[in-house]
């Protein structure tokens, strides 16, 4: 009795597994659980549809290198599916952060850019600034985090 219930475990999770390896979803990019009150940042992304990678990405404060691997803290990579999703980062210590989101589409690991630099795939940046030529800034997109962590809503733009 004990192994079927083992068996329908793992079967289980199976569906979330063949998803990470089919999109090339490493370990470490890997979505933990979510848990309220423990300085972690959840971020809910709307406007998400099926098919693809939602890549999540948090930063530390930085004028020069903000949106650039060397400022990046921490990736999260899941399977997109339709409607908003959520995704929480250990956020310590307390400080002023800030998160890039964006849909591959394609599942190719990068954000698919036009001639002009333009993002051809949906993305978003934590408070939603207004898009305009060029890089936002990190004091456009930077929020505060305190002891007992926040939660923050980014809307993709495509």
């Amino acid at each position: 009795m004990i192994y079927r219930f083992i068996s329908l475990a793992l079967l289980a999770t199976m569906p979330v597994a063949l998803a990470q390896s089919e999109l090339d979803i490493r370990d470490y990019e890997a979505a933990t659980a979510c848990a309220p009150g423990t300085g972690q940042v959840q971020v809910t992304v709307e406007g998400v549809t099926a098919g693809g990678i939602l890549a999540v990405e948090l930063y530390r404060p930085s004028k020069r290198d903000f949106l650039k691997k060397k400022s990046r803290i921490h990736r999260i990579r899941v399977a997109a599916e339709d409607g908003p999703q959520t995704v929480c980062f250990a956020a310590q210590p307390p400080g002023r952060y800030a998160v890039a989101t964006y849909h591959d589409k394609n599942g190719n690991r990068d954000l698919d850019q036009k001639f002009n630099l333009r993002p051809k795939e949906p993305f978003g940046l934590s408070t939603n600034p207004k898009l305009r030529w060029g890089f936002p800034k990190f004091e456009e997109a930077d929020f505060e985090v305190p002891e007992e962590g926040t939660a923050i809503t980014i809307r993709l733009v495509k």
